[in-house]
Order: structure tokens, then C-alpha cells, then sequence
């Protein structure tokens, strides 16, 4: 009896390369996300791709000096206890943002809206222990359905 060698089919090789390069991109993404402090926040109305900035040295930088913010992106500030006194400035900004709390449930406290470089030094501060702070571009919290009561998740 003679064993028929099986022919390989053109098709199933490309569909076998193909899964293997989608594994290989979500790999890197997650590796990526990993490394580079970003990750996804659910908003009431969309999704924002949040950079994490979780130490004093970064918090104190946050976006001050850049030239803008994604219109999908945020920055997360993740201070280290709850406190009515985690407050923000415009200190070297170049852009307006909106300014989102968040407590300890990741329920927003307080948004301040559209808050323009030319604030500083004025203070912005949460209205309850804040635990989170998160900045958007301006008009983001409305784009996002952010407002007090809501739940950011993350």
C-alpha cells in the first residue's frame, strides 16, 4: 500500500502565517502597553487610551511643556492617598484641558472644564478625597460623558 503524501495548500500556509502575525502584533502591543505606562479607560461614552503617572517626579510634570493632548488620550495621576488637596495648575502649559476627578471607586467627583494656560497660579482641587485625577483634551469629559456620579473604568 502506498501512502499518498498530501499536497500543502497555498491558502491554509498564508492562513497559518496570518494567525501567526496577529499573535506577533498583540504580543508587542501588550508588551508595549506594559512598558510604556499606557492603558484603556471606559468612560460612560467611549474609551481613552490613559498614560499612568503614578510617582511624585511625574505627577509633578504631568503635561506641562507639551504641545497638546490627543484628542482620545488622557493622563491619569494616581496619587498616593485620597485627599481633597490633590490639586492641579496650568504651570508651563501650552494648551487648554479639561480636569476630571475621580474617587477612590473611580466614581467622578468634579470636572473643570476647559481650563486655560492662562489660569496659572490658580489651583483647581477636587470637591471630596480624590483619589484619581484624570486630564483630557478640552471638551473630553462632555465627548466622554464624564460628569459627577459617572465611573470611569480602568
Amino acid at each position: 500500500m502506498a501512502v499518498e503524501k498530501r499536497k500543502k495548500s497555498p491558502v491554509r500556509l498564508a492562513f497559518g502565517i496570518g494567525i501567526v502575525v496577529v499573535g506577533i502584533v498583540i504580543l508587542a502591543q501588550g508588551i508595549t502597553g506594559l512598558t510604556d505606562n499606557r492603558q484603556r479607560a471606559f468612560a460612560p461614552d467611549g474609551f481613552i487610551t490613559i498614560e499612568v503617572v503614578d510617582t511624585p517626579e511625574l505627577r509633578t510634570q504631568g503635561l506641562s511643556g507639551r504641545e497638546g493632548i490627543a484628542e482620545n488620550d488622557g493622563m491619569l495621576f494616581v496619587f498616593d492617598e485620597p485627599s481633597a488637596q490633590n490639586c492641579f495648575w496650568m504651570k508651563d502649559m501650552r494648551f487648554s484641558i479639561d480636569m476630571i476627578w475621580l474617587d477612590s471607586d473611580k466614581t467622578v467627583l468634579n470636572v473643570a472644564p476647559d481650563v486655560s494656560p492662562e489660569t496659572f497660579p490658580e489651583r483647581f482641587c477636587p470637591e471630596g478625597d480624590a483619589k484619581y485625577g484624570l486630564e483630557l483634551a478640552s471638551g473630553g469629559a462632555e465627548t466622554y460623558g464624564l460628569r459627577p456620579a459617572e465611573e470611569l473604568r480602568f
